[in-house]
């Protein structure tokens, strides 16, 4: 089995489910956006200066650094299978990067910098892209073909040019869990939602209030989506009936919020604030229950993105690191041996007489063939790898881990 799997199968279920204090900062570049791969083995951070630098989250070492960007990147995302990267920048260019090779694949232009993009849950050559301003296209980045996601003409528009102006504002986008859907937001605080195949209009509501919309969250499970607003209130919304469930917000500072996310296990909402010199991570459960806020350092939030399984968040700050946010973790040997006992002082031990014999006189049978069923040597499958219910659903090879490339000796 994996590593993640073994990992996982080691995790203290008695531990936090939620991170409590910075394990570990990450510095390579000024990092502006960060994203995990699907198995939380790997994060790819995007920086200031067009580079994307992948991590080996494991060792928290870089193991690849992708060279294309010549403006900042403001997305990474990585595909299902986690062999493939998709970059956008402000160079008005989507980038798609072979993650083992350290190679580009294909390049997208665009007219306008690209603010976000997102690659297709199951289809491995889609991702939704977001210009600065206009309609969100959804693009083949294998291909390069590009269509415009078939938004409605306003009462005042009469042709193609007036209503590409009606949408000339900045609007965000998600693909739904299955990826069978997408949601749209825009300035006015309208969510639309169109069938991904075909491509075609579902429905469209509007938030209450009609607050610009800045970002749109799935949960992992697919049933919610968190919506992130101009009005300073976080809304959580059910995806099949498209009813508000729960608002999340700050009553007492009232801050915007730069990010907002489920947790892995989707039972709790973060959210960034927007404040320039603070780095706080306000922690809701789904039912609206502030559990915790996390303090760092005097700097703003760029990003931030909870892991795949376990407990950790990942912080873009406004200085260029990357924060690791992780649970307390307290040693706890009875976890694996129950009878242990921790001693406050040394203790003099004294030995039983045949405590260390190889063979006890005094053994019964039943002790005896109790021994000797443990002696007997076991058959062990190392070949079976089991699947995690996280991702029973997997059916292609992914990448889980970078090989190791030797740097060169200069000399």
């Amino acid at each position: 089995a994996s590593r993640a799997d073994m990992n996982q199968a080691l995790l203290d279920p008695f531990a936090s489910d939620f991170p409590e204090t910075i394990e570990e900062v990450l510095d390579d570049g000024f990092a502006t956006t960060c994203c995990f791969n699907r198995h939380g083995t790997l994060l790819a951070i995007g920086c200031q200066d067009g580079r994307v630098v992948v991590w080996d989250f494991d060792t928290r070492s870089a193991a690849r650094v992708l060279t294309g960007h010549v403006h900042p990147v403001t997305s990474v995302c990585v595909t299902r299978n986690g062999r493939r990267l998709v970059s956008s920048s402000t160079d008005c260019t989507i980038f798609v990067w072979d993650i083992v090779a350290g190679s580009m694949e294909n390049t997208v232009k665009f007219e306008v910098p690209v603010l976000s993009c997102q690659t297709h849950p199951g289809s491995l050559t889609l991702c939704i892209a977001c210009p600065l301003y206009g309609i969100p296209v959804l693009v083949n980045y294998i291909t390069g073909e590009k269509t415009a996601l078939p938004f409605p003409p306003t009462p005042t528009s009469t042709n193609e040019k007036e209503k590409a102006k009606s949408y000339d504002t900045m609007m965000v986008a998600s693909f739904s869990k299955k990826g069978d859907y997408l949601y749209t937001g825009d300035a006015k605080g309208n969510i639309t939602i169109f069938s991904v195949g075909p491509l075609q209009l579902e429905s469209t509501f509007r938030v209450p209030g009609g607050a610009g919309i800045k970002s749109i969250e799935m949960s992992g499970s697919g049933k919610h989506f968190l919506v992130n607003s101009t009005d300073r209130i976080i809304r959580l919304f059910d995806a099949e009936t498209n009813q508000l469930k729960g608002e999340f917000q700050d009553l007492v500072n009232k801050p915007q919020w730069k990010k907002c996310c489920f947790s892995c296990s989707g039972e709790y909402v973060i959210g960034g604030s927007a404040q320039k010199s603070q780095h706080n991570i306000y922690i809701w459960d789904v039912r609206g229950q502030l559990r915790s806020i996390l303090e760092g350092p005097k700097e703003g939030i760029m990003d931030l993105v909870w892991h795949p399984i376990r407990p950790l968040i990942a912080s873009c700050s406004t200085q260029g690191v990357v924060y690791i946010w992780a649970t307390n973790y307290q040693e706890n040997w009875s976890a694996f041996a129950p009878d242990f006992k921790e001693l406050e002082a040394n203790e003099e031990y004294v030995e039983r007489e045949d405590e260390f014999d190889i063979v006890d006189e005094d053994e019964d049978a039943l002790s005896k063939k109790k021994r000797s069923e443990v002696d007997q040597d076991v058959d062990v499958d190392i070949m079976t790898v089991d699947k995690i219910a996280t991702f029973s659903s997997d059916d292609e090879d992914d990448l889980f881990y970078l090989p190791t490339v030797p740097e060169r000796d200069p000399r």
